[in-house]
């Protein structure tokens, strides 16, 4: 079945806001229930994790220490939509201290993402960050 832009860019923006919000709870489960079986995440100067059971225990690691927030924005599609689309999305990170909330971390993700049971599953994620 063939996938409009619009549908294919809204079921990617679905699972990038399921990633931002499990991410920020530090549900490391169900970010890597959000990547196919042979996914991968490579996180800039963190490492690179390949299937599911490296990608759980690679975000166990960064479980929330205090209030944290991902956001992203921007998200564009990098290709014709079809069973398999990229994307690139702009990323802000805050991390709520004494003082209140700050902005930790700017960069971006480029994800490559294939539909997969009547969603969309990461195949593929590249976290960067700006200097």
């Amino acid at each position: 079945m063939t996938v409009s832009a619009e549908a294919a860019l809204a079921g990617v923006q679905n699972a990038i806001a399921a990633y931002t919000h499990a991410l920020d709870a530090g549900r490391a489960d169900v970010v890597s229930e959000l990547f196919t079986e042979d996914g991968v995440a490579e996180i800039a100067g963190q490492g690179t994790f390949e299937g599911r059971d490296a990608i759980r225990k690679g975000y166990e690691a960064f479980a929330p220490q205090a209030p944290q927030l991902h956001l992203v924005g921007n998200t564009v599609l990098t290709s014709p939509p079809g069973d398999e689309v990229t994307a690139s999305s702009s990323l802000v990170f805050f991390l709520r201290g004494e003082a209140g909330w700050a902005p930790l971390l700017v960069g971006s993700y480029e994800d490559t993402l294939v539909r997969e049971d009547g969603g969309w599953k990461f195949r593929k994620r590249v976290t960067t960050f700006l200097p």
